[in-house]
């Protein structure tokens, strides 16, 4: 068939571009690997810990936080500054800075200072309650131990090395957490990543990839295959074939690797699967409109990657949408991404499959039927007009 055949040369015209592999091929892997990286711990609670006493209670409240039933991926910084700067940049939930002279307080019958650092949701998550639990603990155990030196006129000490088996030995309140409605285990740092970089590639690529057709309409391509028994709808099916080959080219590569390399569990195939071929026809859809819209190939690469960038910021595939407020939450969903976005979760955080991602797929279609409508519309006319 004439379609297909126009499709292979125009996939085989845009896989010759070496420059244009890289960021096909290497790049994703590369930002799959800093974010899985960066981000590794997102099945774990992630605490900075800026400890500025280096005493031994100190040291021993560390402990305390790191003995919790909460998996928790604890981190070190040398100073308050590196620890602000990590918790503002998402690398860490909560962090807390044990003040210097915490040791000589609490010692010395003073008070002892514990800043947290975090945001608002996350000073009220999860991940506070075994700090706070081991604040309790070495509280207690500082108060007791107060107690007893004053009674029996014993240095601090003292009293501390007799209360503090006591404290081990004595009985408490046990706590059991049990999860519900959700049977999905948390996605790891690369499963989230490899999720925002399917969807920003596909469509990024794509659209730059539109710059093959623009140089196809400039040689007179278009113009010579439509002069021969060729009708313009097989042109135009021709390289929106091409356009979403090179898409699914794209998001299966991505899939496959990241399965490979770094273990990214993708949830249900058939939803997987589903999500890749909606957005391959989005994607392909966008890269011709922009190809009927430009006049050159320098005019390509300017609209396709300005647009590419801005719709996936907002979309929530560069900066996820969860920390969007709520009005901005709102208007992502007038692009094709965070629907892309939405279906993944489903899959990968609530355990979900096919039919669970069907309104999200069918507004993707809905997409991909506008785009791919206005775009043919606009091909046929160009070639039609004998226009480049």
């Amino acid at each position: 068939m004439k379609a297909f055949e126009i499709a292979r040369v125009s996939m085989l015209r845009t896989l010759r571009d070496r420059m244009g592999l890289f960021f096909v091929i290497v790049l994703p892997l590369i930002l799959i690997t800093v974010l899985g990286l960066t981000y590794g711990g997102m099945n774990s609670a992630r605490i900075g810990v800026a400890d500025l006493d280096g005493g031994r209670f100190a040291t021993e409240l560390v402990s305390g936080i790191q003995t919790s039933d909460i998996r928790l991926d604890i981190r070190h910084f040398g100073s308050e500054a590196e620890l602000r700067d990590a918790v503002e940049r998402g690398f860490i939930e909560l962090g807390i800075v044990i003040e210097p002279g915490y040791d000589a307080a609490l010692r010395g019958g003073g008070t002892g200072h514990i800043e947290y650092v975090g945001q608002a949701i996350s000073v009220a998550s999860v991940a506070r309650t075994p700090i706070d639990a081991s604040i309790a603990r070495q509280q207690g155990l500082v108060q007791a131990a107060r107690y007893v030196a004053q009674q029996r006129g014993m240095t601090f000490d003292a009293a501390l090395a007799a209360v503090q088996p006591l404290q081990a030995a004595a009985g408490g309140i046990g706590v059991a957490l049990e999860r519900v409605g959700d049977t999905a285990s948390s996605p790891s740092g690369y499963t989230v990543g490899a999720e925002s970089q399917v969807i920003l590639f596909m469509f990024l690529t794509s659209m730059t990839g539109a710059a093959t057709i623009v140089s196809t309409r400039q040689l007179g391509v278009s113009r010579r295959e439509f002069s021969t028994p060729t009708s313009a709808g097989t042109i135009v099916l021709g390289e929106t074939l091409g356009r979403l080959a090179f898409a699914l080219f794209q998001g299966f590569f991505i899939v496959i690797a990241s399965g490979l390399l770094f273990g990214v569990g993708w949830g249900d195939p058939p939803g997987m699967i589903a999500i890749i071929l909606a957005f391959g026809l989005v994607s392909s859809g966008a890269a011709m409109l922009v190809a009927t819209l430009a006049s050159n190939e320098n005019q390509v690469g300017s609209i396709g990657v300005m647009l590419g960038m801005m719709l996936a910021l907002l979309g929530g595939t560069m900066v996820p949408a969860s920390v969007f407020p709520p009005l901005m939450q709102t208007l992502s969903h007038a692009t094709p991404h965070a629907w892309a976005v939405e279906a993944f979760h489903r899959m990968t955080e609530q355990g979900g499959g096919l039919l669970d991602i069907l309104p999200q797929l069918g507004v993707l279609l809905a997409f991909a039927i506008a785009l791919l409508g206005v775009a043919s519309w606009r091909f046929r006319r160009i070639i039609t007009s004998g226009g480049v």
